[in-house]
């Protein structure tokens, strides 16, 4: 009966998904503005956190920006999450109108030279086409991602990010899944997003993001070290909504010469120039300094 049951689960799901996959556009961008109006107004989902947040990135803007900010990062929230569905339904056409890669040579010429590459992103704006450069490239293209415990909804992501070939690797076991991929010489290029903040026991290694001190993961650097990656830094401009431009900064074209949290600091100094251009394209439902008085207690023990 469990079977059944989550059989007829899925195949609701993937109906829903498919309409909401192919609608176009301007009915995507209504229907992530109720869900960001449901979910901040109405239920007040983090609503304090991304306020409390905003507040101390940007303490030189008033009340009325910090709420226009906030009302916008909820609806790029959910541009994000529609955005996976419309490439798992979508036709393929329409699919690769939505974003441009602009300096794809960047890739080209680091296969050129026998080198694999990491691309660095935040949770900012919609990273979820970078799979679609797959035919584009020499390298096989793998993005590091958290499963979810959902099957029907985690099959269906999973589906949309494999779709133009890419291939997707646990967090835990994307090193052994990449050197098996160098052992084999095959080039990949993998897409890992940065941002999260450690947990409490975690935080041994900071860095000043908006003028807060800042936990940070060092797992992406010291995989790009261990590999000798190159290690880019994925820029996403929206042209508008649900239309994307990719552009690749260089961190480092050899990560094991580099010094330790070199990597990781550049990375946070690129993202926070995107966070100052564009603010409310960044998730700031996470509670982001929850860990600062951990900081200020290191700091009092070096003393």
């Amino acid at each position: 009966m469990k079977r059944i049951l989550l059989g007829l689960a899925s195949l609701l799901l993937r109906v829903v998904l498919f309409c909401v996959g192919i609608l176009p556009s301007r009915c995507l961008c209504l229907v992530s503005n109720v869900l960001a109006f449901l979910a901040a107004r109405v239920a007040g989902y983090r609503y304090k956190v991304v306020m409390s947040n905003l507040r101390l990135a940007f303490p030189q803007k008033g009340d009325r920006e910090i709420k226009r900010i906030a009302k916008k990062s909820y609806r790029s929230f959910f541009d994000t999450t529609l955005n996976i569905f419309r490439i798992r339904f979508a036709s393929r056409k329409r699919i690769m109108r939505t974003v441009v890669f602009k300096n794809l040579e960047m890739m080209q010429n680091l296969y050129g030279k026998d080198k694999d590459g990491i691309m660095l992103a935040g949770h900012y704006s919609c990273w979820e086409y970078i799979g679609t450069v797959q035919p584009d490239i020499g390298h096989q293209t793998v993005a590091a991602y958290q499963p979810l415990t959902f099957a029907p909804l985690e099959n269906i992501i999973r589906e949309a990010r494999e779709r133009f070939g890419a291939k997707m690797a646990a967090l835990k076991d994307v090193f052994r899944v990449l050197f098996a991929y160098q052992r084999q010489g095959v080039k990949t290029m993998t897409l890992m997003v940065s941002d999260q903040s450690p947990g409490r026991g975690s935080c041994a290694n900071w860095v000043t993001l908006l003028g807060q001190p800042t936990p940070v993961l060092i797992g992406p650097e010291r995989i790009a070290q261990k590999l000798d990656s190159a290690v880019m830094y994925l820029r996403i401009v929206e042209r508008r909504r649900f239309r994307y431009e990719y552009e690749f900064v260089m961190l480092s074209e050899s990560a094991a010469k580099e010094e330790p949290m070199a990597i990781t600091k550049r990375f946070y100094e690129e993202l926070e120039k995107d966070l100052h251009r564009v603010p409310e394209l960044w998730m700031w439902t996470h509670k982001r300094w929850k860990h600062a008085h951990l900081y200020r207690e290191q700091q009092k023990g070096e003393k």
